[in-house]
C-alpha cells in the first residue's frame, strides 16, 4: 500500500513534500471504505518504526526523549491528515450545496454563475432567460425528477436547465438567432411537462406558467437578467398566462405588488382590513331588508386596495383559509351588533371556490356565529357559478349543511355561467342575484329584458327571492319592480359605507331613528 510505504520511509520524513504526497495517498484508503482507525492504527506504526531505527542503532540515553517527539510527530502528522479528510468534505459539501440532489441540476448557488458565465461567452450577442413554474403540486421529489428528465429531452445541446427552486427551473439559451426563441422554447417546455401524465402530472395542467427574457436588452448582467425573467413569470401567474416576455414596466407593477404581498402576509395575525355594508332594498316597501358585507382595504399611505385584487393576493399567498375564517368571524360579529342596534336583517357574506371546498366550513360558521350569539337565519352566503366547479358533490354537501345550520345561501352572478339550471335542481339554495351585466342597460336592450323576466320566473317557481344588483337609477328601479324583482342593491340606494353610516343610513331609511 503506497501510502504506509511512504509513512514509514525514514529517508523521506525530512522531505518538505512528504507531508503532500502522503495526505494524497492517504485519500484512496478513504474511498476505499477505510475508516479513521487505519489511521491511528498507522500512527502507532510510524512511532514503532522509529522505535526500531533506535534500537538498530543501539542509541545513548537520549532514545526515550526521541521516542517522546517521535510520539508528538506522530500525534501531528494523524492531525494534519485528519484536516485534510474535513477539507476534502467541506469541499464536497460546498460543491455538493451546488448541485439540486434530486434532479442533479445546476443549483440556485450556482444559477447565478451558470448565467454570468454564459453571458461572457456571448460577448454581447443575445441571450435568453426562460423560469418556469410548476406551482406546488410539484414538491415532491418524484414529479421533481420526472419533469427534469421532460425537459432535458426538449433542449438544445448547449442550453443550460437549472433547479431555481422545489417547483422552479430556469433555462439559460445562449446562441439565439430570434428574440422569439426564449419564448418558443418555454411554450414547448410546458408542452412537454403537461404531456408526461404518470404519477398525477396530469393535475399539472394550466398551472405551469413561463416568464421569458433577453439579454443584453432586459438585462446586463446576470442579476438584472433573471429579475427582468421574473417579473414577466409574475404577471404570467398572475393573469394565469402560460408564457410572458419581459417587457419594462413589469418591474414597477412587481415591485408594487411583491410589497402588497409582504404586507399583506405580515399583517395576517392582526389584519388592517375592514368590513362594509352595501344595502339591500325591498323593491315594493323601499325599506332596507339586508345588506352585503364587502372587505375593505386602505394601507398605511392612504390608498386603497381593491377587493378582487386583494382577495387574488390572498390566494397566491395561500392565505385565503385565514382571511376567509377572519371575514365569517367578522360578519357573525356585525349581525350581533346590528341586533343590538335594533337592525334585525340579513348580511351577505360572498364565499370562494377555495371556501366551499372547505369540509371544515360549516363548523367554523357554526362556531362563529356560536361565538356572537348571532343567528343563522340572518347570514346568507354568496357562492358563484365558478366556486362550484369541481367537485360538485363536495359543495352540494357543504351548501345542504350551510342550510341545515340556518343560513341562507344565494346563487351570486346568476346567468353568467354555463351550468345554473343544473345548480339550481342539485343545491338547495335560498336566493338568485341577478348579475348588473343584465341590468346597467335593463331600459335599452329587450334581450335584458327578457333574461331577467325569465331569472324571475324561474326563481318563483323555485320559491326563491332575487336581488337584483348594480341599480344606479330610479328608472331602473321601477323596471325591476314592475318585472316582479324583490330586491335590489345599488349606487342608487347607497355605496358600501361603513358600519356606523350604515347604522344612520338605515335609520333614516327606515324611520326607526
Amino acid at each position: 500500500m503506497r501510502f504506509l510505504d511512504l509513512l514509514l520511509d525514514a529517508s523521506r520524513w525530512g522531505d518538505p513534500q512528504w507531508l503532500d504526497e502522503l495526505a494524497t495517498a492517504w485519500q484512496p484508503c478513504r474511498a476505499s471504505g477505510r475508516d479513521e482507525g487505519l489511521l491511528a492504527a498507522s500512527m502507532s506504526a510510524l512511532v514503532e518504526a522509529v522505535q526500531g531505527i533506535l534500537d538498530e542503532g543501539r542509541s545513548s540515553s537520549a532514545q526515550a526523549e526521541i521516542l517522546r517527539a517521535a510520539t508528538r510527530f506522530g500525534h501531528a502528522v494523524h492531525a494534519l491528515l485528519a484536516a485534510s479528510v474535513v477539507g476534502e468534505e467541506e469541499a464536497n459539501r460546498i460543491a455538493d450545496a451546488s448541485l439540486d440532489p434530486v434532479t442533479g441540476l445546476p443549483a440556485r448557488a450556482r444559477f447565478l454563475l451558470v448565467v454570468e458565465e454564459a453571458m461572457r461567452q456571448a460577448g454581447g450577442r443575445p441571450l435568453g432567460l426562460v423560469l418556469i413554474d410548476v406551482g406546488a403540486v410539484a414538491r415532491r421529489d418524484r414529479l421533481r425528477w420526472q419533469l427534469t428528465q421532460a425537459m432535458r429531452h426538449a433542449l438544445r445541446p448547449r442550453d443550460v436547465l437549472c433547479s431555481v427552486s422545489e417547483q422552479e427551473w430556469a433555462l439559460v439559451m445562449p446562441d439565439l438567432i430570434s428574440a422569439a426563441q426564449p419564448r418558443l422554447a418555454a411554450a414547448r417546455l410546458i408542452e412537454v411537462c403537461e404531456a408526461s401524465l404518470e404519477d398525477g402530472l396530469s393535475r399539472l395542467r394550466s398551472t405551469i406558467h413561463a416568464g421569458t427574457a433577453c439579454a443584453p436588452d432586459d438585462g446586463a448582467s446576470a442579476t438584472t437578467l433573471e429579475r427582468a425573467a421574473r417579473a414577466a413569470l409574475h404577471r404570467a401567474n398572475r393573469d394565469r398566462s402560460p408564457t410572458v416576455h419581459f417587457e419594462g414596466p413589469m418591474l414597477i407593477e412587481m415591485e408594487h405588488e411583491l410589497e402588497l404581498e409582504r404586507e399583506v402576509a405580515h399583517s395576517m395575525a392582526r389584519p388592517p382590513f375592514m368590513v362594509w355594508l352595501q344595502p339591500q332594498v325591498h323593491l315594493g316597501s323601499g325599506r332596507c331588508i339586508g345588506a352585503e358585507a364587502l372587505l375593505r382595504w386602505q394601507r398605511r399611505d392612504g390608498s386603497w386596495v381593491s377587493p378582487p385584487e386583494l382577495v387574488a393576493l390572498a390566494v397566491r399567498l395561500g392565505l385565503m383559509p385565514e382571511l376567509s375564517r377572519w371575514l365569517i368571524a367578522q360578519v357573525a360579529r356585525l349581525i350581533r351588533t346590528l341586533n343590538d342596534a335594533g337592525i334585525p336583517i340579513t348580511v351577505a357574506l360572498n364565499l370562494t371556490a377555495d371556501d366551499l371546498h372547505d369540509e371544515e366550513l360549516p363548523a367554523l360558521v357554526a362556531q362563529a356565529l356560536a361565538t356572537w350569539q348571532a343567528p343563522a337565519s340572518h347570514l346568507i352566503l354568496e357562492v358563484t357559478e365558478g366556486a362550484l366547479i369541481g367537485d360538485r358533490m363536495r359543495a352540494a354537501r357543504i351548501v345542504r349543511q350551510l342550510r341545515e345550520l340556518g343560513c341562507g345561501v344565494s346563487l351570486d352572478d346568476f346567468g353568467t355561467g354555463y351550468s345554473s339550471f343544473a345548480y339550481m335542481r342539485d343545491l338547495p339554495v335560498s336566493e338568485l342575484k341577478i348579475d348588473q351585466l343584465f341590468v346597467r342597460e335593463l331600459l335599452a336592450s329587450p334581450r335584458d329584458q327578457a333574461i331577467v323576466t325569465s331569472v324571475q320566473a324561474l326563481a318563483s317557481g323555485f320559491g326563491l327571492s332575487v336581488v337584483a344588483e348594480g341599480v344606479e337609477d330610479p328608472r331602473t328601479a321601477a323596471e325591476l319592480k314592475r318585472l316582479g324583482c324583490d330586491h335590489a342593491q345599488g349606487f342608487l340606494y347607497s355605496p358600501a359605507v361603513p358600519v356606523e353610516e350604515f347604522v344612520s343610513w338605515f335609520r333614516a331609511r327606515n324611520g326607526t331613528g
